[in-house]
């Protein structure tokens, strides 16, 4: 099940989009509670300790990831920060459901450039945001969760 999730939380790899810093901002104020983590292009540049190429190509197109875990995000939170999505332009790219997880990926473009990425994963009574700046391209994202999950 995590690793079918795992590749899907960093689908969401990309976003320079104001609306969905925008929706990320108003999920955290909503739900002060809320944990938060956030990673930096510095710190996918340090994952890369083999120096592959790939790898640094990748970080180089990734800015920042928040990611904000709730334990209780109710089905109304859940219909509002879609509605919240969509409002902003976001459309579905794709929605997955197994092994008990649900995994909702939205996408931003414009002009046929992807713009943003946010993800809403719920699995094991969790429930996390993913928000993420910058513009991989979606065929590395294997490469970089390889790269995160061995460190």
């Amino acid at each position: 099940m995590k690793a079918i999730t795992l590749p899907f939380l960093f689908v969401v790899l990309s976003t320079i989009s104001f609306a969905q810093s925008k929706v990320m901002k108003n999920l955290a104020e909503e739900f002060p509670d809320n944990r938060a983590f956030v990673m930096y292009h510095s710190s996918f540049t340090m994952l890369n300790q083999s120096d592959d190429p790939e790898i640094a190509a990748l970080a180089a197109t990734i800015d920042k990831i928040k990611v904000l875990t709730f334990d209780n995000f109710s089905s109304s939170a859940k219909t509002s920060l879609i509605s919240e999505l969509e409002s902003n332009e976001f459309e579905l790219l794709m929605s997955i459901k197994r092994d008990g997880s649900d995994v909702l990926a939205y996408i931003s473009e414009d002009d046929d450039e992807i713009e943003g990425y946010f993800l809403l994963v719920e699995m094991d009574g969790q429930t996390l945001a993913i928000d993420v700046l910058g513009s991989p391209d979606p065929k590395q994202i294997g490469k970089l969760i390889d790269t995160v999950k061995n460190h």
